[in-house]
């Protein structure tokens, strides 16, 4: 395994892809910070402690596209180069070439995240400190760093298995797309949720039946709850508020990261590697 993940990485410098996502995980957070300065001369100094998790997090919204072109590049490579059959042949384990790949994987998320985050604090350090006043930061980027176990897991299980590498680009970045589409949906509909059962609280005399409709919206809370665990996107959304990450979420993702895995373990063991 050592030797495996040594060699990976060592690849991982040399990848052209790699650096080319470090470079926009970088600009991205220049143009973030420098766009909230904006707003704060235009808005006032408060907007960028309102918006400091929005702006710290928001990167993340991005990263399982990221992640889905990176798998599928890098692993794709070792399946048309026959760099996996080679591994194989030589005496590794089908487990650990597939976990190597994983780590991989996941690693180039944690690196992104965190060229964002360096990047993030030198602009705001320079000219908004503000910015940074997250809430619960440790805990938040616990939470972010356990998304992008389960992105890294979904994306090396769809690299891992499909061998067409321009066939698997195209499923796994549309997967991306249709989760982050999906998660922002979820979320937009548990703040509705939440403001409709405020507001029967609020005012109940303005409902017909205001019990009836309570206990109906926090049914359709507890699924959407649900949703959210299921869908990183999701608690990236959550992530993005000034909440911090609710208790059960990272949890949920690394779940999702364990699960998928197992799966993507027993199905490598059993795939012709033509």
């Amino acid at each position: 395994m050592r030797n495996l993940l040594s060699a990976n990485f060592a690849r991982l410098w040399k990848s052209p892809v790699f650096w080319v996502l470090e470079g926009a995980a970088a600009l991205f957070a220049a143009l973030v910070y420098g766009l909230a300065l904006a707003n704060v001369h235009d808005f006032g100094p408060t907007w960028a402690v309102e918006r400091a998790n929005a702006n710290f997090f928001l990167e993340m919204m991005y990263l399982g596209p990221a992640l889905a072109i990176f798998a599928g590049f890098y692993t794709g490579v070792e399946h048309s180069d026959g760099t996996i059959r080679n591994k194989l042949s030589t005496g590794h384990l089908r487990r650990n070439v597939y976990l190597a790949n994983l780590l991989v994987c996941a690693a180039v998320g944690v690196l992104l995240l965190l060229t964002h985050a360096l990047v993030a604090c030198a602009v705001s350090l320079a000219l908004l400190p503000a910015a940074l006043e997250l809430t619960r930061p440790a805990w938040s980027l616990f939470c972010a760093a356990c998304v992008l176990m389960a992105y890294a897991a979904l994306f090396t299980l769809a690299a891992m298995l499909d061998t067409n590498r321009p066939r698997m680009l195209v499923v796994s970045l549309a997967a991306s797309l249709a989760l982050l589409l999906a998660g922002m949906m979820v979320s937009s509909h548990l703040w509705d949720l939440e403001l409709a059962l405020q507001t029967i609280q609020a005012q109940p005399d303005a409902f017909a039946d205001p019990e009836g409709r309570y206990r109906m919206l926090l049914d359709m809370r507890t699924l959407f709850r649900v949703l959210e665990g299921l869908l990183p996107p999701a608690q990236i959304m959550y992530l993005t508020g000034q909440e911090g990450g609710a208790a059960y979420l990272p949890f949920c993702s690394l779940g999702i990261a364990a699960g998928v895995t197992s799966l993507g373990l027993a199905l490598f063991q059993r795939k012709d590697l033509k």
